[in-house]
């Protein structure tokens, strides 16, 4: 990792902690208005930078781990973490399916995680987060669905919503472009091809294979911006097309 990339990832997470700007602020909220996580033991799995793994300590009297598979991500978590030095939180630098989670949590998070990894390989995840999970837990994913506008995550480097329907040919020359090493250890383009596609029909197929139901859902559309209709759940027919983030919760 560069020096440049450290500084854009830990302005990043910084961003994603603290910020007012940052697209997880969304996410932030839906949280925040429906759930509680006050003394639990939470796992951020697939923390990526630990920007939300320090707001999830800071707002709530909760310990928190924060784990990921990418060395790059965990390196920068920690220096966010020394540098704001929040009690109850560490990282881990952890492939779950070679080394295995011993520990029991609360409440298990995977905030922008489970679109990036191919769905065979997400099933066995969430049997082994299932494992680690105290029986009245849950265990919450948050996700832009492929349908919607902002599923590419493309947005800061081709400006152009619902490009994931666009002609391979055509959006490969677009990222062809753009493309670049990110902070992580993937470029632009590879990150975009390793997406699964995940949606909703897909992730409940996902749950019930694992023995998991869905006791919670929240479908966050462009609509809801509008007055009166800020908690309207529009996920159904052509409204799946605008809805911007999912976030679900698996119990047993």
């Amino acid at each position: 990792m560069t020096l440049r990339q450290q500084e854009e990832g830990l302005k990043y997470a910084e961003n994603a902690f603290k910020g007012t700007s940052s697209h997880l602020n969304l996410d932030k909220k839906l949280i925040s208005e429906n759930f509680d996580f006050t003394g639990k033991k939470i796992l951020d799995f697939g923390c990526g930078m630990g920007g939300m793994t320090l707001w999830y300590a800071q707002n709530w009297n909760c310990e928190v781990v924060g784990m990921d598979i990418d060395p790059n991500h965990i390196e920068i978590a920690k220096k966010l973490h020394a540098k704001y030095n929040l009690p109850k939180v560490r990282f881990e630098l952890r492939n779950v399916l070679e080394n295995p989670i011993q520990d029991k949590f609360d409440f298990i998070i995977l905030n922008d995680v489970a679109e990036h990894i191919p769905l065979d390989i997400l099933e066995r995840i969430i049997v082994q987060l299932k494992a680690c999970l105290h029986p009245t837990g849950g265990i919450f994913v948050s996700y832009p669905p492929w349908e919607g506008p902002y599923a590419s995550h493309l947005n800061h480097d081709i400006a152009l919503p619902w490009c994931q329907f666009l002609p391979d040919s055509i959006l490969r020359k677009m990222m062809k472009k753009k493309n670049r090493v990110l902070v992580g250890t993937k470029t632009l383009m590879e990150e975009y091809y390793e997406l699964n596609h995940l949606n909703h029909q897909k992730l409940r197929r996902i749950s019930k294979k694992s023995g998991l139901k869905i006791s919670f859902r929240k479908s966050h559309c462009k609509l809801n911006k509008f007055n009166g209709l800020e908690k309207v759940n529009f996920n159904k027919s052509i409204f799946k097309y605008l809805v911007t983030k999912e976030l679900v919760v698996l119990t047993a």
